[in-house]
């Protein structure tokens, strides 16, 4: 995990006056995808199956890319209570990595998106 992510979780807990959980980190395919949507030239945008979070816990997600190279990556929270990315970022051409972070009292799941490029 990253720096910057260990100081946002760092800064929540002594927010809240108490330790976050952390679930398992979670490494994921291009070919665990729920939905392929061709999007024409070589790009694709791949649906994920929600992953769950416990309560006032966060969890690392890494998504690769195989035969293509990511570009960006989207993500929603079920339920209409407050949730929050911690990071979303490329950490390769074919690698891209979500935190995320469950403030509530109750399990919820996240679902995450990957717009992607197949290699040349």
């Amino acid at each position: 995990m990253r720096k910057a992510t260990l100081m946002k979780i760092k800064k929540t807990e002594a927010k809240l006056g108490k330790k976050l959980k952390k679930n398992s980190h979670v490494i994921m395919n291009l070919k665990k995808a729920i939905r392929v949507t061709q999007l024409g030239d070589g790009f694709a945008r791949f649906t994920f199956a929600p992953i769950t979070i416990s309560p006032n816990s966060f969890r690392s997600t890494t998504i690769n890319g195989n035969a293509y190279n990511l570009i960006s990556g989207a993500w929603t929270f079920s339920g209409n209570e407050q949730g929050f990315l911690l990071n979303n970022y490329s950490a390769a051409e074919d690698r891209w990595v979500f935190t995320a972070w469950n403030p509530t009292g109750f399990t919820r799941t996240v679902s995450y998106a990957v717009i992607a490029k197949r290699k040349p």
